[in-house]
């Protein structure tokens, strides 16, 4: 006798039998004791999850003479034809061998004739979408009325190709995706029963390879079986050309940190392995939707199936990216996935992605772009020096340290400060804004924007220029914290004064900023990254005054 592969010697035979689609058993189930059967079926899911082998039962339950438990019995006349594919009473039709009208006006011809000994006649029509306008609309007339003894059921991992008009006309049910651990537990389930030695870890490499696809680990477990008797997951990386899972994760970690260097290195050492480069990038994809979910959620155990060290190892790279970092690397990772599928080439086009990844962790946030822009020579962050010949601290009337003021009139004006170290307003501001700083660090990097313009016992004056002015309304709504900590420097309760300062009249060549802008790496960067263009550019504007 000859060999009979897994997947069709494991095929279900009872409803039970079926993995992962409890929900459409239990449909089954109740429609068969209660007598409610449509005469059409619609089974849409992704490719070996069970909708033909579901077809198949349903047909048996129903032509079945010793049904128990609502469940075909499988050793009737009717039943065993069915399991041998000899019943004349259930045609199978393949969807894509028959794509014309004319088999459709075949098909019709045959409906009309009642069934050899069966209940029912039934058709199974395989990938269904595959049928060309003309046969679905030669369809429609007999599956809106056909006789009482005829049942369709379609099958289809296209359900969105099929008429809107079928569609209607069917009892739709969709198929689910099976997880990885109800496929790994009916893998435990066959190799206890075939005597298979293979290591856990390489169940697990099958669980995950066939995504989500009970016949794929089938097949995958066949040819591993057909290769040793005694699988181990060294000899089946090997087999499947599928790259360890250290270095996926050693190379997803080379990509966080941007040394494009050691990925290349990476991938020159997996292509000499002959890993298939293909596969590496599914799993890369993979790998950087796991650790996004990781960085989103708190349950990345359950959702992901994991156990909690495979969750702390994601935890730790996740944590060395931010969501928007990584959001960019995942939709970059995304397009390269389809390039590297359909390249000549799969090896330079995936080290040509790879590049584009590494310029994402040296991306910088819109608004420390602006401050950069700002002011080029300066840090991010950094406090803004006031010019020294805007002040002068001179000793005052009755030998008190104070400071003199130039106001906008001319006239100068003195700050007596309380305690025994007398400052200069500079010493006073750079001394609130590192106080300030320690309660909230971005209100900090806000007031360093500012430049201070006049300082007595009773006010403090700060401006904001051009761009920067933008900045006054955050500034202002947190005076409530400010003011307190400025009394405790100063000894006054001094009134905050915020103003954003006229722009000053400059003919601004356009033409020039917009090459300054463009020769800017960070913008040059975000361009290649977004393949955009610079279409305008314009100076910063400023707003009106603001007081607390």
């Amino acid at each position: 006798m000859s060999y009979i592969v897994l997947a069709r010697k494991w095929r279900p035979q009872r409803f039970d039998d079926l993995v992962g689609q409890e929900s459409v058993v239990k449909t089954f189930k109740n429609a068969l004791s209660s007598g409610k059967i449509v005469h059409a079926y619609l089974f849409s899911g992704p490719r070996g999850v069970g909708k033909t082998t579901s077809a198949r039962l349903l047909a048996k339950a129903l032509n079945c003479t010793q049904l128990s438990e609502n469940e075909p019995c499988g050793q009737c006349v009717s039943c065993k034809a069915i399991t041998a594919g000899s019943s004349v009473d259930v045609i199978e039709i393949d969807g894509a061998s028959n794509t014309g009208v004319d088999a459709v006006r075949e098909l019709r011809e045959t409906v009309k004739y009642a069934p050899s000994g069966s209940k029912y006649k039934i058709y199974i029509i395989d990938e269904v979408h595959m049928l060309s306008t003309p046969a679905f609309n030669a369809l429609l007339k007999t599956l809106e009325e056909p006789p009482p003894h005829v049942i369709f059921i379609f099958a289809t991992t296209e359900p969105k190709k099929i008429l809107p008009t079928i569609l209607s006309r069917c009892q739709h049910h969709a198929f689910r995706r099976m997880t990885k651990g109800r496929i790994k537990e009916q893998l435990n389930k066959i190799t206890s029963a075939e005597k298979i030695n293979i290591q856990e870890a390489a169940l697990d490499m099958i669980a995950k390879a066939a995504d989500g696809s009970m016949r794929d680990a089938l097949t995958l477990l066949d040819q591993a079986y057909s290769f040793s008797n005694d699988i181990t997951a060294e000899e089946l990386q090997g087999l499947l050309g599928l790259p360890e899972t250290e270095i996926v994760t050693n190379l997803c970690g080379t990509i966080l940190s941007g040394d494009i260097s050691r990925t290349l290195s990476i991938i020159k050492e997996l292509t000499d392995r002959g890993s298939d480069l293909r596969q590496l990038t599914r799993e890369l994809v993979e790998n950087f939707r796991n650790i996004a979910i990781v960085k989103v959620t708190e349950d990345a155990e359950g959702l992901l199936e994991f156990t909690q060290e495979e969750v702390q190892k994601l935890k730790l790279h996740a944590s060395a990216v931010s969501i928007e970092q990584l959001t960019l690397l995942l939709t970059e990772l995304l397009r390269l996935e389809g390039e590297v599928r359909n390249a000549v080439h799969p090896r330079y086009t995936l080290e040509l992605g790879l590049l584009r990844t590494s310029f994402v962790k040296g991306m910088t946030a819109i608004e420390d772009i602006l401050k950069m822009l700002g002011d080029p020579g300066r840090p991010v962050g950094t406090p803004v020096a006031e010019p020294a010949s805007r002040e002068k601290a001179v000793p005052s009337e009755g030998s008190k340290t104070g400071v003199i003021n130039e106001t906008e009139t001319g006239s100068n004006e003195i700050l007596p400060v309380s305690g025994t170290d007398n400052l200069c307003k500079e010493d006073v501001w750079q001394k609130l804004i590192k106080r300030v700083d320690a309660e909230d660090h971005l209100l900090a990097c806000k007031m360093s924007e500012a430049r201070v313009l006049h300082l007595n016992s009773t006010e403090l004056s700060i401006g904001f220029n051009g761009g920067m002015s933008v900045l006054a309304d955050s500034v202002k709504s947190k005076t409530s914290l400010i003011k307190p900590i400025l009394k405790s420097i100063s000894g006054h309760n001094l009134k905050l004064k915020i103003l954003s300062l006229p722009k000053e009249e400059t003919n601004i060549d356009k033409k020039k900023m917009k090459e300054e802008v463009v020769a800017e790496p960070l913008v040059k960067d975000a361009l290649r990254i977004f393949d955009g263009s610079l279409i305008k550019v314009n100076p910063l504007e400023d707003r009106g005054e603001l007081n607390e």
